[in-house]
């Protein structure tokens, strides 16, 4: 087996190994998966950056912009008052400050995000466990339960 042929297959066990772990994952862990990808792209973004590869720094920034739009887009504003707008406004800082460090490859831009991300990261993972394995139906159901009080 050539040596292309062996990094396809390995590419397509990856690709179905990620999308098996996202289909099955509770929304803790796919907010946990999101947060790790974008730490993940930021590095790289900047990895390529300093090599001046900026059409591979692109690739990763994009990725980082909707990871971030992906986390926004599931913040249900309705039930989570000020701690959604707070989270809101800051993934709005995130994305505006992750593009101005991509137009002028300011690696520090990258770097704030990146540490941001972090403390969300290390704020999120600290949930209680009760919560952590909560379905998003279960999610839901709690939902209505508090719109009914």
């Amino acid at each position: 087996m050539s040596l292309a042929m062996r990094n396809k297959f390995v590419q397509q066990y990856a690709n179905n190994y990620v999308e098996t772990a996202v289909t099955e994952a509770k929304p803790h862990k796919l907010i946990t998966l999101l947060y790790q990808a974008g730490i993940k792209n930021l590095n790289l973004a900047k990895v390529f950056v300093e090599r001046k590869d900026y059409a591979k720094k692109a690739e990763h920034v994009n990725k980082v912009i909707s990871i971030i739009f992906g986390l926004k887009s599931g913040l249900d504003m309705d039930a989570g008052g000020e701690v959604s707008q707070n989270l809101w406004d800051l993934y709005d800082y995130m994305a505006r400050t992750t593009f101005k460090g991509s137009a002028t490859n300011d690696v520090s831009k990258f770097d704030e995000v990146n540490d941001l991300l972090k403390n969300l990261l290390e704020a999120w993972v600290q949930m209680p466990s009760d919560y952590q394995n909560l379905t998003q139906e279960q999610l839901g159901k709690m939902r209505q339960q508090k719109a009914a009080q």
